[in-house]
């Protein structure tokens, strides 16, 4: 009869022994990106939120007049609270809701859920 702990032996064993055999260094071809610009648009309370109390749906269109329709950006948006670290939408919503076109990024409003808890919002966009 074989005890537990040399069956877990074995297990472990066998998990090495896989890894190891089939273990490859990945042969796919990339492309380094030399030519890629990075814009932060750095939003306040005082700038996301209109003296009515509601959200300033201005900051929901950013220009970037050299953006190629052929090459979409990359958009994140982070947050901060009061007394906290910063936060991005993709830990809650996994990805960020936008259209572009003619040098135009129209973020949809849902992206900013929380934005009455919100303190500072960062929309970093790549292209």
């Amino acid at each position: 009869m074989i005890s537990i702990r040399t069956f877990k032996w074995g297990i472990l064993f066998f998990i090495i022994s896989f890894n190891i055999a089939f273990h490859q260094e990945s042969n796919q071809k990339f492309i380094d990106f030399t030519s890629l610009k990075k814009r932060v648009y750095n939003f306040t309370k005082v700038e996301f939120i209109t003296k009515e109390g509601e959200f300033n749906d201005a900051i929901c269109t950013l220009v970037i007049k050299d953006l190629d329709e052929d090459n979409p950006p990359y958009v994140a948006i982070y947050y901060k609270r009061d007394n906290s670290d910063w936060f991005t939408e993709s830990l809650y919503r996994k990805r960020v809701r936008y259209s572009f076109q003619d040098g135009l990024i129209k973020l949809d409003r849902s992206n900013f859920w929380d934005w009455y808890e919100v303190n500072e919002i960062k929309v970093v966009v790549i292209y």
